[in-house]
């Protein structure tokens, strides 16, 4: 008889819980650098509209787990703010698409642009051992990612 399973049910439990105390702080951390005046749920529509956009706000809600009626006040209120616009959907007359204006754009390249400079910054401390385990890394979070985006639209990861 084996504890196999017991130890990896323990591994797991005890990696998914460090993993989640890293990206929360990774997360912050990232965040002070390029604070724009955005909430984190217009951050991340403004970049899901970039990523994925045009958009109906059904597919936005989709894509952002949150209800349309959350989605309609992040949308009213970064076209408040005039980084989206709302656009007739040429495929059905009765629906309309929303998609990032210039303003949009740029404040989205100015933000990444600052953050990914702060993020450098601290991976350029590094050792070069480092560097390579976090690149080597990268593949894998990234597959993470990608399953939890493909169950939540219903798709094979």
């Amino acid at each position: 008889m084996t504890n196999q399973p017991i130890i990896r049910e323990r591994t797991d439990a005890q990696t998914a819980a460090r993993l989640r105390l890293i990206l929360v702080r990774l997360t912050r951390a990232v965040r002070q650098h390029g604070a724009a005046d955005l909430t984190p749920s217009q951050l991340s529509a403004l970049s899901t509209i970039e990523d994925f956009g045009p958009l109906r706000l059904s597919d936005l809600a989709t894509r952002e787990s949150i209800g349309p009626s959350v989605a309609t006040r992040v949308v009213a209120s970064l076209e408040d703010l005039g980084y989206v616009q709302r656009k007739g959907d040429a495929t059905d007359r009765r629906a309309f698409l929303i998609d990032l204006t210039s303003a949009g754009r740029a404040i989205l390249t100015s933000l990444w642009g600052q953050r990914d400079a702060g993020l450098n910054a601290r991976i350029a401390q590094l050792k070069t051992a480092d560097v390579e385990l976090l690149l080597a890394a990268l593949p894998v979070l990234e597959n993470l990612a990608r399953e939890r985006d493909a169950k939540q639209l219903g798709l094979k990861p």
